[in-house]
């Protein structure tokens, strides 16, 4: 049998296509699969490799458009996660700086925390005149001062009778830790379950500096409440002992 020298040169190449195609849709699967769990993991360097190795496996080209429009539309909602929390990160360097300020300017005298505390039991009636109490018993009671930092809340809690039970908090947008409040001893760490079914770190530590003689107890979570209190308020609130760790 002859062989033309065109249809030689034809064989040859068919031959060297079908030796040449890396096209396994096993490795292609192997490769979609990787990428996706890499996007999600939020690994770049390995998503861009699973993705080459996609391109060089995979055949049909609607799988490879698919893929590339998840990795478009999770890395997008990755990087405004991103920037979102360096906000709230910032945002919490900035109110707990205030709060720690507040408090640690008002520990001697928690009453001056606000222009116009309230205590349980008061008159709604605020500007109402009312006669002095003679009940020696009148100020055995909480009062709660507050101040608004932007859009959040610092508030004071202390009993009348002795101001030196007091306990001041605000609620951080992003996690917080007793490094945020200063010098401090970590008295006990410990989980606690959290919203989502998961648990988060809270700490109970003694603060020093500014703060001295108070105690602190934040979580690992984002618009979790930040407790400053003198050990002897946990006697007069058994919802903050038991928040504590007691």
């Amino acid at each position: 049998m002859r062989i033309s020298i065109g249809g030689l040169v034809l064989l040859v190449a068919t031959v060297s296509t079908l030796g040449c195609s890396e096209k396994d849709a096993t490795k292609c699967q192997e490769a979609l699969d990787g990428t996706r769990k890499s996007v999600t993991a939020d690994d770049a360097s390995l998503t861009t490799q699973w993705r080459a190795r996609a391109y060089k496996y995979c055949a049909d080209s609607g799988p490879l458009t698919s893929l590339d429009k998840e990795i478009s539309e999770k890395q997008t909602a990755q990087a405004a996660a991103k920037t979102l929390e360096t906000r709230r990160v910032a945002l919490n360097a900035g109110l707990l700086k205030t709060f720690v300020t507040w408090a640690g300017d008002n520990k001697v005298a928690p009453d001056h925390a606000s222009v116009s505390p309230k205590c349980d039991g008061d008159d709604p009636d605020a500007g109402a005149p009312k006669p002095p109490s003679t009940d020696p018993r009148a100020s055995d009671r909480f009062c709660t001062a507050t101040r608004a930092a932007g859009n959040n809340v610092l508030s004071a809690r202390y009993w009348e009778a002795d101001k030196t039970i007091e306990l001041f908090m605000t609620k951080a947008p992003a996690p917080a830790s007793c490094d945020d409040l200063g010098p401090h001893n970590v008295i006990r760490t410990w989980d606690v379950p959290a919203a989502n079914g998961a648990s988060v770190k809270r700490t109970r530590c003694a603060l020093s500096g500014a703060l001295t003689g108070m105690q602190a107890v934040v979580s690992q979570a984002a618009n979790a409440a930040v407790y400053v209190f003198s050990p002897s308020y946990l006697l007069k609130d058994p919802a903050l002992k038991k928040i504590a760790g007691e």
